[in-house]
């Protein structure tokens, strides 16, 4: 199973749950508004909503899918936050600006103080939406442009393969990554689409979102984390552990 579809609009100021890939269920939705007026991007760390507003220039985390709990914000670095995400070897939240830098960042937790990596892609596309974590590397999109990107891990000057979306939507403003497929969003059509892979030209499906949301802004899939590795600490306690047997079987021998 592909997952459900956590996405985010800027006309309605909400948080949505889409069913699936993408039926044409909502599972529920959350008016954000009053917290921030610019909702740009969302991501799941498996509990937890994150998500962006460039009103207030903030990282927010919103308890679960989605109660009214807001657990945590960080006024960011840059102003213009767009996407975000969440990667858990170990926890740590991706997330762009397009503001003053056109930067992939990435900040320790959520959300510590702490900037742990930046990588400037201006050179590459000066408006940089979205971007995910797919356990390896980092796929973003560009609205300069309007490609899809596949950046190399967190995050090196390698870009591993891109490819232009124009022939479809020509402002792709959301991207994640389901295990298999490349789920992104485009607001010239009020879209969200699913790309095959990483990415290849075919596009499986897409659903218009015009009846519910003028404005379709990040995306996500439940799924996504499944794909990640272990953290570092718990690769390392399994290897203890491992070795903690090997030693007591041969200690019996």
């Amino acid at each position: 199973m592909p997952g459900n579809t956590p996405w985010c609009g800027d006309s309605g100021n909400k948080l949505y749950l889409q069913s699936g890939e993408f039926s044409a269920t909502m599972k529920t939705s959350l008016d954000i508004g009053g917290v921030d007026a610019n909702i740009q991007g969302i991501g799941w760390d498996g509990t937890n909503t994150p998500w962006t507003g460039f009103a207030s220039d903030k990282l927010y985390l919103q308890s679960g899918q989605f109660s009214a709990t807001l657990k945590t914000s960080r006024i960011v670095v840059e102003t213009s936050p767009r996407g975000i995400s969440y990667s858990n070897n170990p926890s740590n939240t991706p997330w762009t600006g397009s503001g003053t830098a056109d930067k992939l960042r990435l900040q320790s937790g959520q959300f510590s103080a702490t900037m742990k990596t930046s990588l400037a892609v201006g050179g590459v596309d000066t408006i940089p939406m979205d971007l995910s974590w797919d356990g390896t590397d980092t796929p973003w999109c560009g609205n300069a442009s309007d490609k899809l990107y596949l950046q190399s891990g967190q995050f090196s000057a390698t870009m591993k393969t891109s490819r232009s979306i124009t022939g479809v939507d020509v402002s792709p403003m959301g991207i994640s990554w389901d295990q298999t497929n490349t789920p992104w969003t485009g607001t010239a059509s009020d879209k969200l689409y699913l790309q095959s892979g990483q990415f290849s030209g075919t596009l499986k499906t897409s659903l218009s979102v015009t009846g519910v949301d003028t404005d379709p802004q990040g995306i996500e899939n439940t799924n996504r984390l499944a794909a990640a590795p272990p953290p570092a600490a718990e690769a390392v306690g399994h290897g203890a552990l491992l070795a903690g047997i090997r030693n007591s079987m041969l200690q019996q021998v």
